[in-house]
């Protein structure tokens, strides 16, 4: 609907708002209890000819985007087509020539899916520095000094480090009142070349803790991307980028009749504080794969033998004792890692031809896979399409052009040359590789990229930054048709671990690992943050138990897993009977709560976990109420000789927990204490050993009250 505000008009898309004057950009606000005289223009962007409308040391307040005034005639227009609502916002620029056509689909209540085209209309060739994915205003209204964002820093074997910062701390008030100037401070976080996870998690949340109001936001994008969080006067300013010229050496020169279209980013809102909008955050990724995945069912317990296991060196010899405890173990994929494709020990720089290795497996991989298939398991092979070593045949055999290129030299990075997705070489014989793969049997691969190439290709593009996002873009559709060309394949998104969590690629991919993290006591924190980033049933965190490990250590890996879908390695044919009967604990708990895993939402007793935290706690519940799963990990401080601190959970107050994992059976120990509390549970170690527990979740107040009913019947 839309309403007259003096010579405003405002068109409402829920708690989001579009407005529209004829002098300026089109604004768009999100939350908050009123709309700012002049909010965030819709569109943010720069061109090399018209620069910024104001000198800045932000990405903001680009002339060209100012320059922008909506459509007489279709400024603001319904779409019907599929698969949501979807409202266009068409904006000019009258001397120039530029078209803005922004779509704003409404995949749930609460959230919004943006992108823009741009389309050259004029006589002139523009040339673009940065056009925002999304720029709104948030929560207007709210004391910028006391809004809590949330973000998280991420690396290898370190992803998923989210923490709180009070914005009054991270960007300051300077007393605008006083001198009537903007600030120029900005909170920038983004990611450098293809790993779009690399640097920060592409998700974050802003929350207002006076009004609990709290927006959530996601960059969907398999390459590079900025994001700048400012303050503007008394507004705060969210916007989200692809590549720019500032921070990626992205340039794309717009010639008359053509257009661009940036890649997606979503936006979700609640008024149930950052928690509220990570549940929102988690129906909208939901609405996402069920409109776009070829299923959405959660991926099955899968067997990977490379993390603390075989690290990259499978051989028939090793599987046939592996494949078997596997399956005893409750595997039902068996995914072969690196390694099964070369005769050489040493394989690094040779890779690209992607053929199973015959010194290794001396019957053939067929003859493994068959094992693999008669112990009840689907096979899978692991593969790292993107790759092409130095001294592999493929580096002659395919053309220059199907290499990423930059002045005029191929791009090399450890020995190994990278695929340019934009050339129909590359894809061809990825296509005709993954095709044989498939042939032998498999129907699970996993996809990994273990290395980045700097800015990008500026071979057949305006800038590095050019031509890296239009390959990352032909990466992403070349994993979305996988699925499609071999219905039921299960595929995997990695990326040397999580580096690159984003939904540019898990709107299609059926599972991402979180981690290449061969700690199991670091891991927690990591499983435990990774549903505010990502799906939880597209969770892999490992569990590598080992025969050397004790009850506990082996509990507290399983434990891990059990926050997202079950993905375990480790030498499981050395261990015990005993001992394989309490990894088959875990992964029977772990189908028999799968059906569960993609309609629970994630939540957070006890706050998002620290790296160096004592207690992490992580949870799963029901969509409505607070049943579901609790997991919680103990580590005690070094040199700690006593069990440690209690652990209070007010968030529980009024519900049972019931200890699923590890079964009392297999380990009486109890390991971690549970007590009633006046304000909920108690929890206390009762070792100074790492632990870890898996307790179901049940009210007790509606749990007693069916039982009278029952009774009473």
């Amino acid at each position: 609907m839309a309403d007259k505000m003096s010579d405003t008009t405002t068109t409402s898309l829920g708690h989001a708002r579009l407005h529209l004057s004829g002098d300026m950009p089109v604004h768009l606000t999100l939350g908050g209890d009123h709309a700012p005289a002049r909010a965030c223009p819709l569109v943010e962007l720069h061109a090399l000819g018209s620069g910024r409308e104001f000198v800045d040391h932000r990405l903001t307040r680009g002339a060209a985007g100012a320059a922008l005034r909506p459509d007489p005639d279709h400024a603001v227009e319904a779409l019907h087509g599929p698969p949501w609502p979807t409202t266009r916002v068409t904006q000019r620029d009258s001397a120039t020539g530029l078209l803005a056509l922004t779509d704003i689909a409404r995949p749930t209540e609460a959230s919004w899916r943006l992108r823009t085209t741009l389309r050259n209309e004029g006589a002139t060739t523009i040339a673009l520095a940065a056009v925002s994915l999304v720029s709104a205003t948030v929560l207007p209204g709210a004391r910028l000094d006391d809004l809590d964002l949330l973000t998280a820093r991420s690396g290898w074997m370190a992803e998923q480090r989210w923490r709180h910062q009070r914005l009054g701390e991270e960007l300051v008030d300077i007393g605008t009142a006083s001198h009537g100037q903007s600030p120029r401070d900005t909170l920038r976080i983004g990611s450098e070349s293809g790993w779009s996870s690399g640097l920060w998690e592409p998700a974050g949340y802003i929350i207002d803790p006076a009004t609990g109001q709290a927006v959530g936001w996601q960059v969907e994008h398999n390459g590079a991307w900025t994001v700048e969080i400012s303050r503007r006067a008394d507004r705060l300013g969210l916007v989200a980028y692809g590549p720019t010229d500032l921070q990626h050496a992205w340039l794309h020169r717009l010639a008359p009749g053509e257009e661009i279209t940036t890649p997606w980013a979503a936006l979700a809102f609640s008024e149930d504080g950052w928690q509220g909008a990570a549940a929102e955050m988690t129906r909208y990724r939901r609405a996402l794969r069920s409109a776009l995945a070829p299923t959405t069912e959660a991926a099955p317990v899968v067997y990977n033998d490379y993390m603390n296991t075989l690290m990259a060196q499978p051989t028939q010899e090793r599987l046939a004792t592996l494949v078997p405890a596997a399956a005893a173990a409750g595997a039902e994929v068996y995914c072969i890692d690196d390694g099964w494709h070369s005769d050489a020990q040493e394989w690094w720089d040779a890779v690209g031809r992607w053929e199973p290795s015959t010194r290794r497996f001396p019957d053939g991989l067929e003859a493994t896979l068959d094992l693999i298939h008669a112990q009840g398991m689907t096979s899978g092979l692991w593969i790292e399409p993107l790759a092409v070593g130095v001294n592999s045949p493929v580096a002659e055999e395919l053309p220059d052009e199907a290499f990423m290129r930059r002045g005029g030299e191929r791009l090399v990075e450890q020995g190994r040359l990278r695929l340019d997705m934009r050339h129909p070489a590359a894809r061809e014989a990825l296509d005709a590789v993954v095709d044989r793969m498939v042939s032998y049997g498999i129907g699970y691969l996993k996809v990994d990229d273990n290395y980045s190439v700097g800015p990008g290709p500026d071979a057949g593009a305006d800038s590095p930054g050019d031509g890296l996002m239009e390959h990352s873009r032909q990466w992403a559709a070349w994993l979305a048709r996988l699925p499609e060309r071999h219905p039921g394949l299960i595929v995997e998104n990695c990326a040397s671990g999580g580096m690159t969590s984003d939904y540019a690629l898990l709107a299609h991919a059926r599972l991402q690992s979180t981690s290449d993290l061969q700690d199991p006591v670091r891991y927690p924190p990591i499983a435990a943050n990774a549903p505010l980033a990502l799906l939880p049933e597209q969770a892999g965190s490992w569990a590598y138990p080992q025969p050397e490990m004790t009850d506990e250590e082996i509990t507290y890996t399983l434990v891990t897993s059990l926050a997202g879908s079950f993905y375990l390695s480790g030498h499981l044919d050395r261990m015990s009977p005993r001992q394989i009967s309490l990894v088959r604990a875990a992964t029977d708990l772990a189908k028999e709560l799968r059906p569960a895993l993609t309609r629970e939402l994630p939540w957070w007793p006890y706050d998002v976990a620290s790296w160096d935290q004592e207690w992490v706690v992580t949870a799963r519940r029901a969509p409505v109420g607070r049943e579901g799963l609790l997991l919680v990990w103990h580590r005690p401080r070094p040199g700690q000789d006593r069990p440690g601190s209690a652990l209070r959970l007010p968030a529980l107050a009024g519900m049972r927990l019931t200890r699923v994992m590890p079964p009392p059976d297999l380990v009486a120990d109890e390991g971690i204490s549970v007590e009633d509390g006046a304000d909920g549970p108690v929890l206390r170690a009762t070792s100074t050993a790492p632990t870890a527990r898996a307790y179901l979740v049940r009210d007790t107040t509606h749990r007693d009250e069916d039982v009278a009913r029952s009774e009473n019947r």
